[in-house]
């Protein structure tokens, strides 16, 4: 018997999903490979993991004996990988972050200039998922550091540091001049609105917001990409309601900003493991951070 770490890990995957479909979806495999994958674990251990039937997957008495060693076994891979991860990034001067994608625009080039001016030789490496991700590659320990717009129900395992606190503001095409003025969300509802896509921090906060106050959000346009957002606005295509930080307005020729009374706001901060000392070009980065969310006029 020689079961390999990405075995174990098929096997732990689908014992706690007990779903092919589920499983497959979060090991990227198709749901016949990841058949074979379990045949092949059954047959070196001899032994069957699971009673299956065309509707029912559930662990045998073999596969709920075997379960916890190999949740144990992989945990301690996974932490020895983090583990070894971290200490190549220090060694090697080089920090990741994850940020929303509004937040690594407007944010992270300045971070970047900033630290290679202290630190010529500081490497950044970026990840910029959308909002349900990025706790999870810090929770991964894939990233240093996490950036990200949060509520009062803040995860317990880790430490967080408000940088500032935005309103959301209307971006528009400079030819044209919205008369709201004040947070109305049955007035907004009328606007030819642009958003982020569903799943994103902006749309959840956004969508609550609306739902709040039985207003129904259904924006025009659901775009990703701050850059396609921008065009959209300037070319008179829609009104993008976002976070203030989402663009630096004076740099989008074209696009005006109109500010509303009462608006929704988010606090946006930066996450770090609870426990982890910070160092080295972490602490860095740390603290260069808090200058700007200081310097940042909202």
């Amino acid at each position: 018997m020689n079961l390999s770490i990405r075995q174990l890990k098929i096997f732990v995957v689908l014992a706690e999903t007990l779903s092919f479909n589920k499983a497959a979806g979060l090991l990227h495999v198709t749901q016949p490979t990841l058949s074979k994958l379990l045949k092949e674990i059954e047959e070196s251990l001899g032994i069957q993991l699971f009673e299956r039937s065309t509707r029912v997957v559930k662990l045998s008495r073999d596969g709920q004996d075997l379960l916890q060693t190999a949740k144990n076994i992989t945990a301690m891979y996974e932490k020895g990988m983090c583990d070894i991860s971290e200490s190549l990034r220090e060694k090697s001067n080089r920090i990741a972050i994850a940020a929303l994608p509004t937040l690594a625009a407007s944010l992270l080039p300045k971070l970047i200039h900033n630290l290679k001016k202290i630190n010529p030789d500081a490497k950044v490496q970026v990840y910029d998922p959308v909002a349900n991700e990025v706790l999870d590659l810090l929770r991964s320990r894939k990233v240093d550091i996490a950036i990200t717009a949060t509520s009062s129900n803040r995860p317990a395992d880790f430490l967080y540091q408000e940088l500032f606190n935005e309103q959301f503001v209307l971006f528009h095409s400079s030819g044209i001049n919205p008369e709201l003025r004040h947070w109305d969300l049955m007035e907004l509802s009328k606007l030819p609105l642009i958003s982020m896509p569903p799943g994103t921090s902006v749309r959840s906060l956004t969508e609550a917001a609306f739902q709040n106050e039985s207003q129904v959000f259904a924006p025009i346009h659901s775009l990703r990409d701050l850059n396609t957002i921008a065009r959209f606005v300037q070319s008179n295509c829609g009104i993008a309601l976002l976070p203030e930080s989402s663009f630096d307005h004076t740099s989008q020729l074209g696009i005006s900003k109109t500010r509303l009374r009462g608006a929704l706001s988010r606090s946006v901060g930066m996450f770090t493991p609870k426990g982890i000392p910070l160092k080295g070009l972490i602490q860095l980065a740390w603290s260069e951070l808090l200058i700007l969310g200081k310097d940042r006029v909202v």
